[in-house]
């Protein structure tokens, strides 16, 4: 991942906005604010809650993307 970006996106049924840089991601889901783990990987880049009760891996970019 060369740079920050922005990602607009539905999780758990709730609009999404997030501000990914290399490590972390802050983002707006629904009306509230949450902080994701940045997974950049072969396949793509992945955000992961920090939360540790949820499990889910979200793709917000994939490998090549000029966004990512």
């Amino acid at each position: 991942m060369r740079r920050a970006f922005w990602w607009e996106g539905e999780w758990r049924g709730k609009q999404m906005s997030c501000f990914v840089t290399g490590r972390k991601a802050v983002c707006k889901v629904g009306d509230k604010m949450a902080a994701f783990y940045v997974f950049d990987t072969p396949q793509g880049v992945y955000l992961r809650p920090e939360i540790k009760l949820v499990d889910d891996w979200i793709k917000v970019a994939h490998r090549g993307d000029d966004s990512g």
